[in-house]
């Protein structure tokens, strides 16, 4: 069985690598979908195109693609970043008396991984 110690050590693990990943994208600024018409559904950063999305199924399915890359913007992941250290600051500030619901709250955001060979359940380390 894992300790609540592993699960916020791989949950803060993830998270630095997903933060760094969201610093590179934040280089080239605010996202924008292409403009309505354009040759190309995309997504653009300083009138730049930084991703054409075709997928084959239509101007309309390209346009809700764009949209949903688009709601991943690199500032609102670094938000949502900030948010999980936050709570894994705060379980570490407890230590050993985390409450069962909060384990499972950082074992929930933990899921996402679940396909990560460090992820505790991978390692045959929870139950």
């Amino acid at each position: 069985m894992t300790l609540p110690a592993g699960w916020i050590a791989f949950l803060r693990a993830r998270v630095e690598e997903e933060k760094r990943l969201a610093y590179a994208a934040a280089a080239d600024g605010w996202w924008d979908p292409t403009e309505p018409g354009a040759r190309r559904s995309g997504i653009e950063a300083d009138g730049r195109l930084l991703v054409s999305v075709l997928t084959g199924r239509g101007a309309k399915a390209d346009n809700e693609v764009a949209r949903h890359i688009l709601s991943h913007q690199p500032g609102r992941a670094l938000e949502d970043l900030d948010a999980k250290e936050q709570l894994l600051d705060y379980c570490e500030r407890l230590g050993g008396e985390i409450p069962p619901q909060l384990l499972a709250v950082v074992r929930q955001l933990a899921e996402p991984f679940h396909d990560h060979p460090d992820h505790p359940i991978q390692t045959q380390e929870a139950p």
